[in-house]
C-alpha cells in the first residue's frame, strides 16, 4: 500500500516537472525572439551605447531584456502549467487522479484507496504532458526569431538605419584653423582655406657656400665610350669662371646621307600617287 501511494505521488512530481520543462522552453525561444527584436531596433535606430567591458553595449542591452522576459514568461507559464492543467489536457483519467491525489496526502491506506491507486497508475501510462506545449505559440516564436535574424544580417550588411546622419557636432572646430568653426557647403565639402593659414607664415632660408664641381654626361644611354653620337665636349665643366655654354658637335655627313634618303622616299611616294 506505501508502495502505491509512493507511486502515485512520484507520479504527481514528474507531472510538475514536465510543466516545468514546457514553460523553460517556451521561455527561452521568447527570450531569444526579445533579444534578437531588441538588438535589430537599436540597430536600425541607429542608437550608440557604450560598452560594457569587451561586449557592445546593445548587446548588453538586449540580452537584458530577453532575461527579463524570460523570467516573467517563466513565471507565468509555471503558474499555470500545474496538475490541475494535465488533468485538463488528459480528461481520461482527471477524476481519478485528482481522487488519488487527496487519497495519497491523507495516506489513506483502505482497500478501496488501493484499487484507485492501481487504476491511476495504470491509466497514467496512456497520457502525456504534450498539452503542456502550446505548438502554435510555440511555432510562431520560432518563425519570428529565424525572421529576426535574416532582418538583422540585412541590417548590418547594409547598413540600414533611420538614426540621424553622422556629422561633425555644431561646436567643433577646423583642426587647420585653430579656434575657427568647421567651413563646409550644403553638400558636405570643406571650402578652401587661405593658403597663408594653411603654409604658414614664410621664412627665410640659409643659402649654402659649399663649393660643388659638376659634370653632366651626354653619351647615350649614361655609358662611356659611346663617341659615334657624343658630343664634341659633352657637359659643363665648373672651373673658377662661371659656367659657360659649350658649341655642341655636329656631324654634317650623316644629316645629309638622312636627308637623301626622306627625299627618296617622298618621291617613290608621289610617284606611286601618279600611278593611281
Amino acid at each position: 500500500m506505501t508502495d502505491q501511494r509512493e507511486t502515485i505521488q512520484e507520479a504527481i512530481r514528474e507531472i510538475r516537472r514536465e510543466g516545468y520543462k514546457a514553460a523553460g522552453m517556451h521561455a527561452v525561444v521568447d527570450a531569444v525572439a526579445v533579444f534578437l527584436l531588441v538588438n535589430l531596433g537599436v540597430l536600425v535606430a541607429g542608437v550608440s551605447l557604450p560598452p560594457v567591458g569587451p561586449i557592445d553595449g546593445s548587446t548588453v542591452l538586449a540580452a537584458v531584456v530577453g532575461l527579463l522576459a524570460f523570467g516573467v514568461e517563466f513565471g507565468l507559464r509555471v503558474h499555470y502549467y500545474t496538475v490541475e492543467r494535465f488533468e485538463a489536457t488528459n480528461p481520461e483519467v482527471a477524476e481519478a487522479l485528482r481522487t488519488a491525489r487527496d487519497a495519497a496526502e491523507a495516506a489513506d491506506g483502505s482497500p478501496m484507496a488501493a484499487r484507485l491507486y492501481d487504476d491511476v497508475i495504470a491509466k497514467l501510462k496512456g497520457t502525456s504532458a504534450a498539452g503542456f506545449v502550446d505548438t502554435r505559440w510555440l511555432g510562431g516564436s520560432v518563425v519570428v526569431v529565424l525572421l529576426v535574424s535574416v532582418l538583422t544580417i540585412q541590417a548590418a550588411v547594409a547598413g540600414i538605419s533611420l538614426g540621424p546622419a553622422a556629422g561633425p557636432p555644431a561646436n567643433e572646430t577646423d583642426e587647420r584653423t585653430p579656434g575657427g568653426p568647421v567651413s563646409s557647403t550644403d553638400n558636405g565639402d570643406s571650402r578652401l582655406q587661405d593658403g597663408d593659414d594653411v603654409l604658414g607664415e614664410p621664412k627665410d632660408v640659409d643659402r649654402g657656400d659649399d663649393d660643388l664641381s659638376t659634370n653632366i654626361s651626354a653619351g647615350r644611354g649614361g655609358q662611356e665610350g659611346d663617341e659615334e653620337h657624343a658630343y664634341d665636349d659633352s657637359g659643363f665643366v665648373a672651373d673658377t669662371d662661371p659656367v659657360a655654354a659649350q658649341r655642341a658637335g655636329y656631324d654634317a655627313e650623316q644629316n645629309l646621307g638622312d636627308a637623301d634618303l626622306v627625299r627618296e622616299y617622298n618621291l617613290r611616294l608621289n610617284a606611286r600617287d601618279s600611278d593611281d
